[in-house]
């Protein structure tokens, strides 16, 4: 790593060093004009590996069966692609990487899924001319996306759409390595945030759009807690118009923060991935009713994703499994909160 990047990173750093309800101060607010649409925001996605052979076998619908209750009714459904669609292309030297059957991009509609991030540490896995045809594919479909491209003036692109006269704005990050992934002027690759363009950008499209969503990619793997550095990030994205932020890539959850009003679910775990893994075994996916003035409410939705279990198909918790999850929520939450409870079952909460 070069002496001028590493620099640019500890001066990052350094700045930055079934059901429950997460409630949000309705009373704070007037009401909205009648302009709201419902929004599904889930985990990592990554349709290669295991999770291939079995899709092709089983239906491009075969993932969302269990879940599909949750997924129907909502204009927007949102997941973190964690793996580019495409063929060719040679892979980046590293433990693993990612590509996925360029057939497979039919699963996200099966599923409603219809806003994807491509900002994450595995969408350059097979270079720049992958990660393109994804793109193509995306668009091809008509699947709004964010995060990657082939400089960083396309990577940093919003997406901006508008649903139930709501005008949106999606930005996605990725601040995981290797750093060969970040765009550059001349080089194709994810959009790292580098503070005073993104902070600059995030204001400017809250003057232009009514709400803006952004996806990090970021933290560490298995980690139950957010670092310091996605904590004072979060909050100065909050700061700066963000409505909500949703965190990736530590495939396991980590507690909701609710902050000045807006919500930032720093991890929200797996949600259909390629691998068998022990430790990745439970995540969850957020319902939210958003307005023009920003979110309504949110609902919980514990997920078992333990692919031993469920073989990529993920199932909503029940019993007690799911007041198990929600009990540990409970605590990763409060640990941001200043021990505040901001998840009951069932009741809205005024902070």
């Amino acid at each position: 790593m070069g002496l001028i990047l590493i620099r640019k990173i500890l001066i990052y750093i350094a700045l930055f060093s079934a059901a429950g309800w997460v409630g949000l101060p309705l009373s704070a607010r007037a009401a909205d004009s009648g302009h709201s649409f419902t929004l599904v925001v889930t985990g990592d996605m990554m349709l290669g590996n295991w999770a291939q052979g079995v899709i092709l076998q089983k239906g491009m619908a075969y993932p969302f069966q269990a879940v599909d209750s949750v997924l129907r009714d909502a204009e927007v459904v949102f997941a973190n692609l964690e793996a580019p669609f495409g063929e060719g292309g040679a892979p980046f030297e590293k433990s693993f990487t990612f590509r996925v059957n360029p057939k497979l991009v039919k699963v996200l509609r099966h599923g409603g899924i219809n806003l994807v991030s491509l900002a994450n540490n595995h969408m350059m896995d097979y270079g720049a001319e992958v990660m393109e045809q994804t793109r193509r594919l995306l668009k091809a479909e008509g699947i709004w996306f964010a995060g990657a491209g082939l400089n960083q003036q396309e990577a940093m692109q919003p997406a901006i759409f508008t649903v139930n006269g709501v005008k949106v704005a999606f930005v996605a990050c990725s601040l995981t390595f290797p750093e060969e992934f970040w765009a550059s002027d001349t080089s194709a690759g994810t959009y790292f945030p580098y503070q005073e363009v993104f902070y600059r950008q995030i204001r400017q499209l809250k003057q232009e759009n009514d709400l803006v969503l952004v996806s990090f990619h970021w933290g560490e793997e298995l980690r139950k807690t957010p670092k310091q550095y996605q904590r004072q990030l979060a909050h100065q994205t909050v700061e700066a118009g963000a409505d909500l932020i949703v965190g990736h890539h530590p495939h396991i959850i980590q507690g909701l923060e609710v902050y000045r009003g807006k919500l930032i679910a720093y991890s929200l775990g797996n949600f259909v991935f390629g691998s068998y893994s022990s430790r990745a075994t439970r995540s969850m996916m957020l319902k939210l009713r958003m307005g023009t003035s920003g979110i309504e409410w949110c609902k919980i939705y514990p997920l078992n994703v333990d692919n031993r279990e469920v073989e990529f198909q993920p199932k909503l918790l029940q019993g007690r499994e799911r007041e198990a999850f929600l009990q540990e929520l409970k605590e990763l939450s409060k640990e941001l909160n200043g021990e505040q409870d901001v998840i009951s079952s069932g009741n809205l909460v005024t902070l």
